[in-house]
């Protein structure tokens, strides 16, 4: 594979995804900076909206925000509940194609209150673009970009803690994929794994000393909290508060195989923080993500099948497949990124 624009490293193997991703950062170049997984793909008008950012001096741009308004998945994905219908297949949702600023500091308040549930609408590297004088100034003051074992998240924060002016564009310039061995892969499939440090996203984290807070077993959402802890540690800022209380409801609710973890972290957090601020927050919580979900599983009954109401698009081998079929798509409707001066 060779294109003036593109350079391929490898990296040693048994190297955990936070070493990969800063390693990964030291050999960018340009003016923005773009993260994906192995999986993901960039999608239709990137570099418009990259040049629009730059001009107006844009320090990041995001362009999903709770959920992805394109994504794809690769043949051999099977869920728990669809079985096959999701494998290579691309998943289009409703958008809008305009732009608006984000208020930053509300978007990781936002993500805190919704432990564990994933970046919200906060400016990130990974699926998002980021200004190279903003990942500058991140990692000039704490060092790193990257940090917890989930460099998305993390990266996020504090991203989100030193941009001044980020916007979301509502337009799917990026395309996540799902492959079988992905983490959005384990997600389709729902399955997590109780032994934490044997889960071969955990393993290459040699020495990994885990927060008491978090209950120690695998499952996207105590990945996503450890980092998101970690990256409010680091910032050192009291006003940010995790909703630990959030975090243990999902775990009681969806991980109840691993009680023993789950109440030694409730304990921990009970101890720390009194009984009266975490017991009736955690009954809260587990009323709020019930009610999520009762509104989820309405939407499904309205829209049954794999996808609800996101339009698909069959037979997609790779990827770059996929691309071509949102791409096609895009101009059948002629839709564009509608990007103005803020």
């Amino acid at each position: 594979m060779t294109h003036p624009r593109l350079t391929y490293v490898r990296q040693p193997l048994g190297i955990d995804v936070v070493s990969h991703f800063e390693a990964a950062l030291h050999k960018t170049q340009g003016d923005y900076v773009f993260f994906i997984g192995d999986d993901d793909c960039v999608g239709p008008h990137i570099e418009a909206v990259a040049q629009w950012a730059r001009e107006q001096s844009i320090d990041a741009v995001i362009s999903y925000r709770n959920s992805f308004i394109a994504n794809y998945y690769w043949p051999g994905i099977r869920s728990k509940y669809y079985g096959d219908q999701y494998a290579g297949k691309l998943f289009l949702n409703r958008f809008s194609s305009r732009a608006w600023r984000l208020d930053a500091g509300k978007t990781v308040n936002a993500a805190l209150r919704d432990l564990g549930r994933g970046l919200g609408s906060m400016p990130r590297a990974y699926h998002g673009l980021v200004a190279r004088a903003l990942i500058n100034q991140v990692v000039s003051k704490y060092g790193t970009l990257f940090g917890g074992v989930s460099p998305d998240i993390y990266s996020a924060i504090l991203i989100s803690s030193e941009a001044k002016n980020p916007w979301c564009v509502d337009f799917p310039f990026c395309l996540p994929g799902g492959s079988a061995p992905s983490t959005s892969g384990s997600g389709a499939a729902r399955s997590d794994t109780p032994r934490l440090r044997e889960h071969p996203h955990i393993r290459p984290f040699r020495n990994l000393t885990w927060d008491p807070l978090i209950p120690e077993f695998y499952s996207p959402y105590n990945v996503w909290a450890y980092s998101a802890k970690k990256a409010v540690d680091r910032l050192g800022d009291t006003r940010l508060r995790p909703n630990f209380p959030r975090l243990y409801a999902c775990c009681l609710l969806y991980g109840r195989n691993y009680g023993d973890a789950v109440a030694k972290a409730i304990s921990n957090h009970a101890e720390m923080f009194g009984g009266l601020r975490t017991y009736p927050a955690i009954a809260h919580e587990i009323a709020r993500e019930v009610a999520f979900q009762a509104q989820r599983l309405g939407r499904r009954v309205l829209n049954p099948k794999a996808g609800g109401s996101a339009k698909s698009t069959a037979e997609l081998e790779t990827i770059a497949d996929a691309y071509d079929a949102l791409r096609d798509q895009c101009l059948a409707v002629k839709a564009a990124p509608i990007l103005h001066q803020p």
